[in-house]
């Protein structure tokens, strides 16, 4: 089950998504972890990953590209400031628009931690607003991450026993 908080002023309250994984921590880690495994699932229902480039090391790239049902292109830039394998990542990355102009930061942070029942999977961001006209995507973040969490969970299930990749 996920859970969600947020807040609201000028600079939103963080963001605490978390969820129980029937996997491996080293699995779900993994998921996290190549740009082909990326493509399967770091979007929301609806959109797809057209694009996804990473460099998975400290101060390697993270680039995504998540394509809306309507067409339209939603570019995250950043970088891993830190990756403690089957543990912890953190990754800064910035939302951005058409011109490539930052929106907005999310520095995340996102824990793995072992459960009885499997991994628990802990996604913390903090965000910055360049943008005002951002606001909605960050209100709508608790929504979307649930959806994102959904589609890990299938690839994550599809990498564990070979069931049929999930492409959209």
């Amino acid at each position: 089950m996920a859970t969600a908080s947020r807040g609201s002023g000028v600079q939103p309250e963080p963001l605490v998504v978390s969820r129980i994984f029937p996997a491996p921590r080293k699995l779900v880690f993994q998921a996290w972890s190549s740009a082909e495994h990326l493509r399967h699932w770091f979007c929301p229902a609806g959109y797809t990953v057209p694009d996804a480039r990473i460099e998975f090391r400290v101060g390697g790239a993270f680039e995504i590209c998540m394509r809306s049902p309507e067409g339209r292109d939603h570019w995250t830039r950043g970088r891993y400031t830190e990756i403690v394998p089957d543990a912890r990542l953190v990754i800064d990355m910035n939302a951005v628009g058409d011109r490539d102009q930052p929106l907005f930061r999310a520095y995340t942070v996102v824990n793995f931690i072992e459960e009885a029942a499997g991994t628990r999977l802990e996604v913390n961001q903090r965000y910055t607003v360049f943008d005002p006209a951002a606001a909605p995507m960050i209100q709508g973040a608790p929504q979307g991450w649930s959806q994102t969490l959904d589609r890990l969970e299938i690839e994550v299930a599809r990498m564990r026993w070979g069931n049929p990749s999930n492409s959209g």
